[in-house]
This record gives structure tokens, sequence and C-alpha cells, in this order.
């Protein structure tokens, strides 16, 4: 995350307000739009409160998949996953550091399976949290995996790649898509959760 940031074309950053402190006592610095300011104390916290923060926002779960002709498949579960585009149909992946970033560059292409309420052991397992019992359950589509039962499974091919901070973001044009109905597996706080449809 970069440590500096503009405010807009040609304006000035507003004068800064002390508010107190946090429940955790980091200093937070308001400014007189009413924007939070980081502090050199709260700086290093900043990456575990934004991941605190945005963890309020519950998302999808899904499994990002590939295949390589060396490794065979390879999937992770992610919830950072967006649409972009309707027209071209286009999605977006944002991977850290991680093998499914070293693997794409090679296979040019990603699966987005939508996991049900019902596959939370599927996106345990994924997640490396633990093995599942069996084999995972995979059906193709070409060259592509997706996660057998999932509720909506998207086929992309990359198309850009742009770096942003400490993630890399993977836009894929979609070129397969297939789904139904059914009740969703959702990530909230840290945790799995679910809702009925």
């Amino acid at each position: 995350m970069k440590r500096t940031a503009k405010l807009g074309h040609g304006t000035r950053p507003a004068r800064s307000r002390t508010a107190g402190r946090a429940r955790s006592g980091t200093p937070v610095n308001v400014t007189s739009a009413g924007m939070a300011a980081l502090t050199p104390t709260s700086r290093s916290t900043a990456p575990r409160r934004l991941r605190d923060a945005m963890g309020r926002f519950a998302t999808g779960v899904t499994v990002i998949t590939t295949a390589d002709a060396d490794e065979g498949v390879h999937g992770m579960t992610a919830n950072g996953v967006l649409s972009v585009s309707l027209d071209p149909p286009l999605v977006l992946v944002s991977l850290g550091r991680c093998r499914m970033a070293e693997i794409l560059p090679r296979t040019g292409r990603y699966g987005i399976s939508v996991l049900t309420a019902e596959q939370q052991d599927v996106a345990a397992h994924f997640a490396g949290q633990h093995a599942l019992t069996g084999t995972p359950r995979f059906q193709w589509e070409g060259s592509l995996p997706f996660v057998a039962g999932s509720l909506a499974q998207l086929g992309c091919r990359v198309t850009d790649v742009h770096p942003a901070g400490d993630h890399v973001l993977w836009i894929g044009r979609v070129e397969h898509m297939t789904h139904r109905d059914g009740d969703p597996l959702l990530f909230y706080a840290g945790r799995f959760a679910g809702i009925r449809a």
C-alpha cells in the first residue's frame, strides 16, 4: 500500500486534527473532511486493521482453478473476485504471492467455481486448512477444471495483468459460464457463513 496519496487533481490535503484513540489505544487523526489519516504508530497496524474492516464486507466464496501439463490441476480458495464488464464479459481475480500467481502466466486461463453452502469443506481444503477425506471432484469444460456441484462456473482467458500494491489483478475474458440456483457459501469476519437463497 502506498504511503502517500493524492486527494484530487490540484487539491491540498486538509489539515488534520486528533480525534482521540482507537480501542486499541492507537492514535487516530481525522482530517477536517472527516477522513481518517494514518499516524506513524497506526501505520504499522494498518494491514491488519484494513483486513478486519474489509472482513465486514460479506462475500461469496470461490475456488480458482487452472490446469498445467506438468503439475496437473491447481486450485485455491479466493473471495477477491469481481465482475469488471458485461460487454465484453470481463472478471478479475486478485492474487497475492501464491502458487497460482506463478502458474497462470504459463496456462493463461483460469476457472472460477462459486461454492454452495454445502461446500465449506471444499473451501477449507483449497485454503490449506485441512484435507478432504477423498479426492476433490472436478468437472471439465475444455481444458479447464471446475469444482463439481458449484453454483456458478466461469471459464476465463487472461487478457490483462495489473500489479496493485502487494497483489496482482488478473483480468480474464469469460469464455464459458453456467449457473444454477442454490444456497451460497459466504465469508464474513474471517469465518464461513451461509444464507438461504
